[in-house]
C-alpha cells in the first residue's frame, strides 16, 4: 500500500520518526519481559534484516512467532512459529553469525503469579539462515530445564554465549514449597544437549527476575524479585574457568529491581556492563558495571509509574534509552528515546508517540552498527479506535545529537548523586513537529507475505470531551493494565 493513500489518516504535524508499523497482539504486553532480547538485527551479504519475536497472545489463534523485516521495520511478515501452543511464554534471543538462536519459557501477568505445571518447561532452538532461501527456519528444540512435578514451573529463561563458544541457560525454578531457585545449565555441543549446574541461589521468596549477560570474557548474573525488599545481587564467572566455577554471591546494590525483571542490560564492550533499571519506587535508574563493582545511580525519569519500562541499546560507545512515559493528563503514555552520557546521565531526547491508552515494553536491539537509525518495538493497547498492536518505531541518532538537552539536576538522594530528564509538556525535545498518535491499523498482519501499517489519526481531541472522559478513561486504564504487571 503506497504512502500517498494513506496521507488523509496521517496526523498533522507527524514527527520525523517512522510512521510505525503493526503485528496484531491481543494485549500490551506481548514484550514482556523488558529484560529480554525480543528484537535482533542480523548482517548479511545481502543486507541486515530485524527479527522479532512476538506473543500474540491468542491473537487469530497464534502464540509465539518470529516475524522479519527487510526494510529496516517499515513492514513486517511472518517468518515462522516459535511456539504457538502456548499464549504465555516469552522468547529470549541473541544472533551467532547469520544464525539467531534462542530459549522460551512460561511468563504470566503479576495477577496470576507462577503456578506448577508439567508443561512449564525451558526449550532451546536454533533458528538457521539459508541464503539459498533467504529465510530462517526453526530446527527441533531442545528441552533444557523439565517440570515433572504440577506444582513446579521453570519460567522467565534467558540466553548467552561465552568465548568459547558454550551456550548457557538460566532459568528461575518454582520449588513445591513455593520458593525459587535459580537454575543454571550449559551446552558445550552447540546446543544439543544441556548439562544442568549447581543452582546460583536458592530459597528467593517471591518469583525472581534478571538478567544473563557475557561481558567479553566473563559471564554475569544479575538478579532480584518481586519481594520489593530484596536487594540486587549477581555472580560472575570467567570463560576459562571449570564450568561449575562460580563467583560467590555479590550485593550489585542495595535497591532492588522492580520485580527483578523491569531493566535492560548491555554489555560496554570493554568488560563491563550499562543498566538501566526501574527501582521499586517506580524510578528509572542507571548504574555502570566497570568490570568489579556497580557505581552509583543515576536517575534517568523523574515521573514514572508501575508501567514505565526501559530498551537500552549501545551504538559504539554511545547509549540510547527508549521508554514509556505516563502522559499528564493520566489518559496515556508517551514514547521517548534519549541518549545517555557514559556516565547515564540523560540528554538529548526525542517523543516518538503520544498514544491513548496503554503503551508499554519497549524492545530494543542490544547493538546497533554506526550509521544505523535507531528501532524499537512498543506493545499498545489504544483507548479505542483501534485494535493491540506491537508498533515499530525508527529514528536517527544524529537528531538527537542536534537536540537541545533535556535534562536537569536534581538533589544528591543519599549516596548517589542522581540527574533526572523529564519529557515536559510541550512535545519533542528536539525542534520539530509534535509527536503522532499512532491511531488504527489500515489492515492487519494474518500471513507470510501479508504486511501491516498503522498511521496517525486526525487532531488531538477537544478539550471539553478530555475533561469529560479523564477520569473515566484513567479508571479503565488502571483496571485493564494493572494485570499486565512486570
Amino acid at each position: 500500500m503506497g504512502w500517498a493513500v494513506l496521507t488523509g489518516l496521517l496526523l498533522t504535524g507527524m514527527t520525523a520518526a517512522t510512521p510505525p508499523t503493526a503485528i496484531p497482539v491481543r494485549g500490551g504486553n506481548a514484550l514482556t519481559l523488558p529484560a529480554h532480547r525480543h528484537l535482533v538485527r542480523v548482517s548479511r551479504g545481502e543486507g541486515s534484516v530485524l527479527l522479532a519475536a512476538v506473543q500474540q497472545g491468542g491473537q487469530d489463534g497464534h502464540g509465539l512467532r518470529m516475524f522479519r523485516s527487510d526494510n529496516g521495520g517499515g513492514s513486517w511478515k511472518l517468518e515462522g512459529v516459535i511456539h504457538d501452543g502456548s499464549t504465555y511464554d516469552r522468547a529470549d534471543l541473541i544472533v551467532v553469525g547469520r544464525d539467531v538462536a534462542l530459549v522460551y519459557a512460561v511468563e504470566t501477568p503479576d495477577s496470576q503469579g507462577i503456578s506448577g505445571s508439567t508443561s512449564r518447561d525451558v526449550f532451546f532452538q536454533w533458528w538457521r539462515y539459508s541464503s539459498s532461501k533467504n529465510r530462517w527456519s526453526p530446527e527441533s528444540a531442545v528441552r533444557v530445564f523439565d517440570s515433572t512435578s504440577s506444582s513446579t514451573a521453570y519460567y522467565r529463561a534467558e540466553l548467552a554465549r561465552d568465548s568459547k563458544g558454550r551456550l548457557w541457560v538460566q532459568a528461575f525454578f518454582r520449588e513445591k514449597d513455593g520458593s525459587n531457585t535459580l537454575s543454571i545449565a550449559v551446552s558445550s555441543d552447540g546446543g544439543s544437549t544441556f548439562r544442568e549446574q549447581s543452582a546460583l541461589a536458592r530459597d528467593i521468596s517471591k518469583r525472581g527476575g534478571g538478567r544473563l549477560v557475557h561481558l567479553g570474557s566473563r559471564l554475569m548474573m544479575l538478579w532480584s524479585s518481586h519481594s520489593g525488599s530484596d536487594s540486587t545481587r549477581y555472580r560472575i564467572r570467567d570463560d576459562s574457568a571449570s564450568l561449575s566455577s562460580w563467583s560467590s554471591t555479590r550485593t550489585a546494590f542495595s535497591d532492588g529491581i522492580y520485580h527483578g525483571a523491569a531493566l535492560s542490560a548491555v554489555a560496554d564492550g570493554k568488560g563491563g556492563l550499562h543498566l538501566v533499571y526501574k527501582d521499586n519506587s517506580e524510578r528509572l535508574m542507571y548504574r555502570r558495571f566497570d568490570g568489579s563493582s556497580f557505581g552509583s545511580a543515576v536517575r534517568v525519569l523523574e515521573d514514572g509509574d508501575w508501567a514505565s519500562q526501559p530498551a537500552l541499546t549501545r551504538v559504539g560507545s554511545s547509549l540510547y534509552l527508549f521508554y514509556n512515559q505516563p502522559r499528564s493528563d493520566g489518559s496515556g503514555y508517551r514514547l521517548w528515546v534519549r541518549a545517555l552520557s557514559s556516565s547515564g546521565r540523560p540528554g538529548a531526547g526525542k517523543e516518538l508517540a503520544s498514544v491513548s491508552g496503554f503503551a508499554g515494553y519497549p524492545a530494543t536491539p542490544e547493538v546497533l552498527p554506526s550509521g544505523v537509525p535507531l528501532v524499537v518495538l512498543f506493545g499498545i493497547e489504544p483507548s479505542s479506535g483501534s485494535s493491540n498492536r506491537v508498533s515499530f518505531f525508527s529514528t536517527s541518532s544524529s537528531s538527537l545529537k542536534s537536540s537541545a538537552v533535556a535534562a536537569k539536576a536534581v538533589e544528591n538522594d543519599g549516596e548517589d548523586a542522581r540527574v533526572a530528564a523529564t519529557g515536559g509538556s510541550g512535545g519533542s525535545a528536539s525542534s520539530g513537529p509534535t509527536p503522532q498518535d499512532p491511531g488504527t491499523p489500515v489492515s492487519t498482519l494474518t500471513g507470510p507475505s501479508q504486511e501491516a501499517v498503522a498511521v496517525g489519526c486526525g487532531g488531538a481531541s477537544a478539550m471539553f470531551a478530555v475533561l469529560l472522559s479523564l477520569s473515566l478513561m484513567e479508571l479503565g486504564r488502571r483496571l485493564r493494565t494493572r494485570a499486565l504487571r512486570v
